[in-house]
């Protein structure tokens, strides 16, 4: 009894987060039909052992608070969501169960960058500058889905941003089905553009879900032809929001990263070049505690006959640096105070060493 109040109690916690939960979830152990009752109230009907037993409860924000009477008794439960999956938790006691239809997670995959996304399964993953490509295995060509961790979020800079890409949209296209709809998705919004192709008039489709953690955005942007990335909607919301980032621990080093941590703890890795009336020196503080400091300055300067002009910049952040390994090659890992996390690729050649791509001397603080 006590695992059937749970499961129906779950319900609510869909019309808590404003999406639609109306459906059919199913354990080993049992079967649950949610229906929608009105303000604040989901209903369903529990099946278990063949019988067949309701369910009501009351939605508190993001919880889902109620009980079930079984046997004269009542039992109190708590349920929350995440994606297609219902949690729910009883006397100390947790169940979950799947939504009917909804895709299987897959395995996790960690970007370099620091953060993790769990695709379907039977998606590929792989890591791209901005974040990590994702494609299902029956996707068409112009088919793209992109997870991604933004840095400084705003809830103002997230209007603005829909707002230009919508006027954007009306702007430089004809035929425009939708400009930035906006959907309430459980913790965040999606935004959904559609308009036709003048060229092949064909109906394509761009889907941004966004769920803000403190000042840190996780996206996920979708696009491809309409079709498609609609029918994928459903799935994509559990892939947002398992998106997470960890600054990574620091660990043993291994035969990749001990030369470098040796090499370089406690200096100042040094960048300079100059050319053509431009300069650029960066200093990277690698100190022997791993806190990080890093200082730059640039300067540009004009000379034409009777006139001379110069501009100079600086710049300067804190945070932990680690020497880390990925793919059997070493990388400088930094993590700002910020929060945010960047790799700088180290790599030699027979003379001189260099960091992303960059000649770097390590010289004494």
């Amino acid at each position: 009894m006590r695992l059937l109040a749970t499961v129906l109690l779950l319900a609510a916690l869909a019309a808590a987060q404003g999406v639609d939960f109306v459906g059919s979830y199913a354990s080993s152990e049992l079967r649950l039909e949610v229906r929608r009752a009105g303000l604040g109230i989901v209903t369903g009907e529990m099946e278990i052992q063949g019988q067949r037993l309701p369910v009501k409860a009351t939605v508190e924000g993001a919880t889902l608070r109620g009980s079930f009477e079984a046997g004269g008794k009542l039992f109190p439960f708590t349920a929350t969501l995440a994606g297609n999956q219902l949690r729910l938790v009883s006397e100390g006691h947790e169940y979950l169960l799947a939504r009917a239809g909804a895709m299987a997670a897959g395995p996790v995959h960690r970007h370099a960058s620091g953060f993790t996304v769990q695709p379907p399964a039977g998606w590929s993953a792989a890591d791209r500058d901005q974040g990590v490509m994702m494609r299902p295995p029956d996707a068409a060509a112009e088919e793209v889905y992109l997870a991604l961790l933004q840095e400084g979020y705003s809830p103002q800079e997230e209007t603005a941003s829909v707002r230009q890409l919508s006027e954007a949209f009306v702007k430089n296209a004809t035929n425009v089905r939708r400009a930035g709809d906006r959907e309430t998705i459980p913790g965040g919004a999606a935004y959904h553009w559609e308009l036709v192709n003048p060229q092949t008039r064909q109906l394509v489709a761009l889907s941004i879900y966004v769920v803000p953690q403190g000042s840190r955005a996780h996206i996920l942007v979708a696009a491809g032809p309409a079709e498609s990335v609609r029918a994928r909607q459903a799935g994509l919301i559990p892939v947002v929001r398992s998106i997470q980032y960890q600054p990574p621990a620091p660990g043993v080093l291994s035969n990749v990263t001990r030369p470098w941590d040796q090499k370089l703890r406690g200096k100042v890795v040094r960048q300079f070049w100059a050319s053509q009336g431009m300069s650029s020196d960066k200093k990277h503080y690698l100190n022997a505690d791993g806190s990080y400091a890093f200082w730059s300055s640039s300067m540009v300067s004009v000379d034409v006959p009777g006139a001379s002009a110069g501009s100079i910049g600086k710049d300067n952040q804190r945070g932990r640096w680690s020497i880390v390994e990925r793919a059997g090659a070493p990388y400088l890992q930094v993590t700002y105070n910020s929060g945010e996390s960047k790799l700088f690729a180290i790599t030699q050649d027979n003379t001189n060493w260099y960091l992303n791509g960059e000649k770097a001397f390590a010289v004494e603080q």
